[in-house]
């Protein structure tokens, strides 16, 4: 039970001075509660053995409530031999005592009290007076010693400063001195009877032969062990001085540490205000997770996934929100960089304008010279024709030569049938005469010589004719084929010229081509220009919004960062704080282990003054309340932990739960930055649906103008028809009716683009729309509703606009196909370039030119060696010839004219296209 309290007084010394871990303060108040001790003249009977003054220990634990703190320094010893050991308990005053103790300290005017008290086991206690009445052997002697010096020794090694210090003149050093000073009047008094025995009676060695003698040597040989003991006493009495006055500068230095722990005790205080305030608190939230405890056990899982997920989210979008500043960014150069290629390529478009520009003068210049050429060509033509013409006029004259002879053949052949059918008649009418029968035979024997040799002197005539006919056909076949040769040449010539023309102007209309294409480039790319610089502010005003919002988050961070420097600065105070209260425990610890050893000094002393002293029974009555009294302490010091470890679980669950705060704050401001940005998303997904929304409505807008303006060129292409077919009438004479007709079809169509405008919002009317009859006619049928008419016109232009779509997408077909047929015609005609005339005719033209050479006539001579028509003479085929030229000329002016006046129309069309686009710039602009 000694051990026990002893263990529990040391645990209970150090567990006193965590004021940090446990922010109650303790106190112990220590009451003297003993007899006082007594003067000489009340110890006349107690002559070997002095009395000790008994002394009461009570301590008191208030309440937390009172604030008040008290250390309380334990001083224990061991002794191997497993004896229990005294105690030295070294208590103060309470700083702040309560009235009652007020009361008591008026009657005591000190503040601290010295208590020794020595325990003894139940074995030490039963044979105390065993062990006084017997003798003492020399192990114990020398034990006693060694015990007896060691004190002083150890004394003067560890506190050799505080034996000499004075300047404790205080109310708890003059109640020891007190004390000590009647300990010490009780110890002389003790000498001076052990000296008088001794002077009475000398030691004998040796014992005498009667029993009186062998009593009076035993007592004699008991006083002597006894003086010797009592000497030791006084030695250890002197040290005990010793030891109380380095207590006095331990009860000073525990001054000093008293205020150092008021002033702690005060800094504690207002941790322990603000401790309260957090318990308070804690209950609340307490209160609130008894409640919601069950509800997060089974959402601490899902709570945890979906943090992970929000987090891995909220990275996700934030990665995104980056990538799409870094693409705005990049877009935003790139679209620098497209603007300063475009600005470079229309540099380039310009340069490459001004060499085609060159290119188109020069082949001008080429086509002057061609032309030239032509009309010198024309002319060398002109005089061919002429030569020919002569030949054909020789030739017709000839063959109208060739008629007349075959028309006198033919009469005479007439007259020789007349005469034969006469002669018949003849024969059958007079069949009754021979006579005139013979006379008629003779005649018509000498008709018949006659008509013979005619016949014979007209086919000699007739050969003659046709041997000379012959010669002047070939010498003409001969001339006609030079001439043939000449005309192939130079329609060779020709054909060379305008496969040259023609690639010359393939080639303009390729530069021409280019050139457009060039220009509708420049115009998209000044278009996405003006739509990126449009763009470019609110580009920039979106810039500014994310560098807004990341300068707020660089300000909540540092914020953070502030909160979590406060959070540091009071986590490294709390360590400074604990490292100091670790520094004061390993002081108390040191300043235990030197009382230790003092105890262990002490206890020697304690044990011989045991086996002298028979005052076991009180000491034993006294532990077994001290057991009692610390028992008590033992079972607050158990509540106080218990207390400890609940504050202590509180404290972590505070922690704990201020850290779901803080996760479900950054949560919140998480969630909160997640909405933000999907609502800046959504506003971005609107402006871009918006965007997409006007460039449709723009793209069909640019549709309509062209419509328009495809619809503006065929009124104008028709009316420059129409103003041709006028011109030609007015050079034909028929002006007037070509200007009604005019009149009718220019209001036609005023009257058309007047429906046209006011269908598409646009004011494009013509001056013939607002003419006289127009108005007329409106106002002829007021009974009509406008709305339907509207509603019908609306109908009419969806289905034109369908219309022109197709015609759009026809017409770009039929482009298509033509460029096919075009290149293939080239290819079909370097094709039969190669081959020879007559290689590649079908056997239905052969059939066809055999038949017209059977038939004869102009064409039949054209498909045989000699001619098979004599009416083809030379002049027939000159003035053939002469026609054919006159149409190829008239195709070639018309062809020309139709040139030049493409010319002009794409001249109107680029001015009519730049006067459309003027004030759609304008209204851009605005």
């Amino acid at each position: 039970m000694d051990t026990k309290t002893e263990h529990e007084a040391q645990t209970c010394s150090h567990e006193h001075p965590d004021v940090k871990e446990e922010p109650v303060d303790t106190r112990t108040v220590l009451v003297e509660s003993g007899k006082p001790p007594q003067s000489p003249s009340n110890e006349s009977g107690s002559t070997l053995v002095a009395p000790v003054p008994t002394v009461d220990v009570v301590e008191n634990s208030p309440s937390v409530l009172k604030g008040t703190e008290d250390t309380v320094l334990t001083f224990d010893a061991t002794i191997p031999n497993g004896n229990e050991q005294p105690s030295l308990l070294v208590t103060n005053c309470p700083t702040e005592p309560s009235p009652a103790e007020d009361s008591s300290s008026a009657e005591s005017p000190s503040s601290s009290n010295v208590h020794s008290t020595s325990k003894n086991s139940p074995t030490d206690s039963t044979t105390t007076s065993g062990i006084s009445n017997g003798p003492s052997t020399p192990i114990s002697d020398t034990f006693s010693s060694s015990l007896a010096s060691s004190p002083q020794t150890s004394a003067k090694n560890l506190f050799p400063s505080n034996s000499s210090a004075s300047p404790y003149d205080t109310d708890c050093s003059r109640k020891l001195i007190s004390q000590i000073q009647r300990s010490l009047s009780q110890e002389s008094l003790l000498d001076e009877l052990e000296s008088e025995l001794l002077a009475c009676h000398s030691p004998v060695n040796g014992l005498p032969t009667d029993q009186e003698g062998c009593m009076v040597v035993f007592e004699k040989c008991v006083q002597y062990k006894y003086a010797q003991q009592e000497k030791a006493i006084q030695k250890l009495l002197e040290e005990n001085k010793r030891h109380q006055e380095l207590i006095l500068g331990i009860c000073s230095e525990k001054d000093k540490m008293r205020d150092e722990l008021k002033r702690r005790t005060e800094t504690e205080k207002q941790r322990f205000a603000t401790i309260t305030k957090l318990e308070a608190k804690v209950n609340e939230l307490l209160k609130e997770l008894k409640e919601s405890r069950d509800k997060l056990v089974h959402q601490e899982q899902s709570a945890k996934a979906a943090l992970q997920q929000m987090q891995k989210e909220t990275g996700y979008r934030i990665e995104q929100v980056n990538k799409k500043c870094d693409e705005a960014r990049q877009e935003k150069e790139t679209m620098v960089m497209k603007y300063v290629r475009g600005e470079k390529e229309a540099l380039d478009l310009r340069r490459d304008k001004e060499s085609l520009e060159k290119k188109l003068r020069e082949a001008t210049k080429e086509v002057d010279r061609q032309a030239l050429r032509g009309n010198q060509l024309a002319q060398e033509k002109g005089r061919l024709q002429q030569l020919y013409e002569a030949k054909e006029g020789e030739v017709g004259r000839l063959t109208r030569d060739v008629d007349k002879l075959k028309e006198e053949i033919n009469s005479h052949l007439i007259k020789v049938k007349w005469a034969q059918n006469k002669l018949k008649s003849e024969a059958d009418a007079h069949k009754e005469t021979k006579d005139k029968l013979r006379e008629t035979t003779s005649k018509l024997a000498q008709a018949k010589e006659e008509t013979e040799q005619i016949r014979k002197n007209c086919q000699d005539m007739i050969r003659t004719y046709q041997e000379s006919e012959e010669l002047r056909s070939n010498e003409l076949d001969a001339k006609l084929r030079e001439t043939k040769g000449e005309l192939e040449k130079h329609k060779q010539e020709q054909t060379d010229q305008l496969e040259l023309h023609r690639v010359k102007a393939k080639e303009l209309e390729d530069l021409k081509r280019s050139y457009k294409e060039a220009m509708d480039e420049l115009d998209t790319l000044r278009t996405k220009l003006k739509c990126l610089e449009d763009e470019r502010p609110r580009w920039e005003d979106e810039l500014t919004k994310y560098r807004e919002i990341i300068n707020r988050q660089k300000t909540e961070i540092g914020r953070q960062r502030e909160k979590l420097e406060e959070v540091t600065a009071l986590q490294e105070q709390h360590q400074c704080d604990e490292q100091e209260i670790k520094s004061l425990r390993d002081e108390v610890d040191g300043l235990t282990n030197q009382m230790a050893d003092l105890h262990r000094d002490v206890q020697g002393s304690r044990e011989r003054e045991a086996e002298l002293l028979g005052f076991t029974e009180k000491l034993s009555s006294k532990n077994a309340q001290l057991q009692s009294e610390s028992n008590a302490l033992q079972s607050q010091l158990d509540q106080l932990t218990n207390n400890f470890t609940e504050l202590q679980g509180k404290l972590e669950e505070t922690n704990r739960l201020l850290e779901d705060k803080q996760l479900k704050q950054e949560e919140a401001l998480r969630r909160q930055e997640v909405q933000s940005l999907q609502e800046e998303r959504a506003a971005l997904q609107t402006e871009v649906a918006q965007l997409k929304t006007r460039v449709e409505e723009l793209r069909d807008e640019l549709v309509t103008q062209k419509r328009k303006q495809a619809a503006n060129i065929k009124d104008l292409t028709k009316q420059l028809t129409q103003a041709r077919k006028r011109l030609e009438q007015v050079e034909n004479g028929g002006c007037e009716r070509d200007a009604s007709s005019m009149g009718s079809r220019s209001s036609s169509s005023g009257s058309l683009n007047a429906r046209h405008g006011g269908s598409s919002g646009v004011e494009e009317r013509s001056p013939e729309s607002q003419s006289g009859p127009s108005v007329v006619v409106v106002d002829s049928f007021p009974e009509v509703d406008k709305a339907l008419l509207v509603e019908r016109i609306v109908r009419l232009q969806k289905a034109l606009a369908r219309k022109q779509e197709k015609i759009e997408f026809m017409e770009d077909h039929i482009k298509q196909l033509v460029e096919e047929i075009r290149k293939k015609t080239k290819i079909i005609q370097s094709y039969v370039l190669r081959e020879e005339t007559g290689a590649l005719s079908s056997e239905a033209s052969d059939i066809n030119k055999a038949h017209l050479s059977r038939r004869g006539g102009i064409m039949a001579s054209l498909y045989t060696s000699h001619p098979a028509d004599s009416g083809l003479t030379l002049d027939l085929s000159l003035e053939i010839n002469r026609k054919l030229q006159a149409v190829l000329e008239d195709t070639l002016l018309k062809n020309i004219t139709l040139k030049e006046n493409l010319q002009t129309l794409g001249a109107e069309i680029e001015k009519l296209i730049k006067q459309q686009r003027d004030p759609e710039d304008g209204v851009r602009r605005k």
